[in-house]
């Protein structure tokens, strides 16, 4: 396990474009499902067209998004010498407000000014643009995986030659897909709720550019507990640059919180059920680890890590204990009794 530890952070940025890569791949099989049901003259679209137009698809709305981002960082960092003279002002305003912070206001004064916020946008920018050349490594293990899906049951007929082998490994393989697709599917459809309903909260307040920070706060609510804090917070903070009041922060940190906590606590619970089972301690342990080895991609796969994590050690008497325990009430034989219940709901 060390070995293996050792090895994720070794071999991070060779691992990271896979696992990108199998994401996007994952999103792929996705939209072949919706793809799946055009039908011309009754017949549904040959398996080879169904992939094209699903890969395009995805590909398409990667890049989309991704010119979405780079074009709002452009904007934030060419209006950076407004937003740094918004922030002088607010703190003057800080200071003719109160005296009895006045001996550490020039303390704070003389910390922002040294802060080159143009550098660090154009760091974001960069950081965003390696993203995007590492994204060409992404499409072609992704093409390769297209490719070798074809392969992957006739390497299982040859792999366990006992059809028995070969039903438990494709019930575990299911069981996982499932689990995975449940939270994914889930996860995207709340936090596209949240950044859609986030986006119009923003837009009456005023608050520039609201498509970055919805999208932002999409992005961070996969990550469990901290991401919606954080989320909340980064269009709160940036209002006060834009309005040198403390007021808006107010305003637009409330509101969107006010979503988060309603959409996590009410709706999400509905959605999901009880599908993963998962400790909530070990949600925010793994989060940690995972965050620590892989950064915001670790926090992002945290869950669905532990909950592929629990699916297989469960299939063991000798780890069965272990999977136990990552349980929430310790019962493994919901988790199989929720996935077919939600494989039957899929199929319907």
């Amino acid at each position: 396990m060390a070995g293996i530890f050792i090895g994720l952070i070794y071999f991070r940025a060779f691992l990271e474009p896979i696992v990108l890569a199998l994401i996007v791949w994952y999103l792929i099989r996705t939209a072949r499902k919706y793809v799946a049901r055009i039908k011309l003259k009754g017949k549904s679209l040959p398996n080879w067209l169904q992939r094209i137009i699903s890969f395009i698809i995805t590909i398409g709305l990667l890049y989309g998004i991704y010119q979405i981002v780079s074009v709002n960082v452009r904007l934030i960092s060419a209006n950076a010498d407004n937003y740094d003279d918004n922030l002088q002002l607010f703190l003057q305003q800080l200071k003719n407000f109160t005296d009895a912070n006045s001996t550490y206001l020039p303390d704070i004064q003389e910390t922002i000014q040294k802060i080159d916020y143009q550098t660090i946008l154009s760091g974001v920018f960069n950081s965003v643009s390696v993203l995007l050349g590492n994204f060409a490594l992404v499409i072609v293990y992704v093409i390769f995986f297209l490719i070798e899906e074809n392969y992957f049951n006739r390497k299982l007929d040859s792999l366990f030659k006992r059809k028995r082998n070969r039903e438990n490994v494709m019930g575990i393989v299911g069981r996982i897909s499932t689990a995975v697709n449940k939270y994914f599917t889930v996860k995207t459809e709340v936090s596209l709720i949240t950044a859609v309903v986030s986006y119009f909260i923003m837009l009456a307040f005023g608050v520039d550019f609201p498509v970055l920070w919805a999208f932002l706060i999409f992005i961070l609510n996969y990550i469990p507990y901290i991401g919606s804090l954080v989320a909340s917070l980064l269009p709160a903070i940036f209002a006060i640059f834009q309005f040198a009041s403390f007021l808006p922060f107010v305003y637009v940190f409330l509101t969107i919180e006010t979503v988060q906590i309603f959409v996590g606590n009410y709706v999400e619970p509905k959605m999901m059920g009880r599908t993963l089972n998962l400790s909530p301690l070990v949600v925010i342990i793994a989060l940690s680890f995972w965050g620590a080895i892989w950064g915001i991609l670790g926090m992002i796969l945290s869950v669905p890590i532990v909950s592929v994590m629990v699916i297989i050690l469960a299939q063991f008497p000798s780890t069965r204990g272990i999977a136990i325990m990552l349980t929430e009430n310790g019962e493994i034989e919901n988790l199989e009794q929720q996935a077919e219940k939600y494989e039957t709901q899929e199929a319907a």
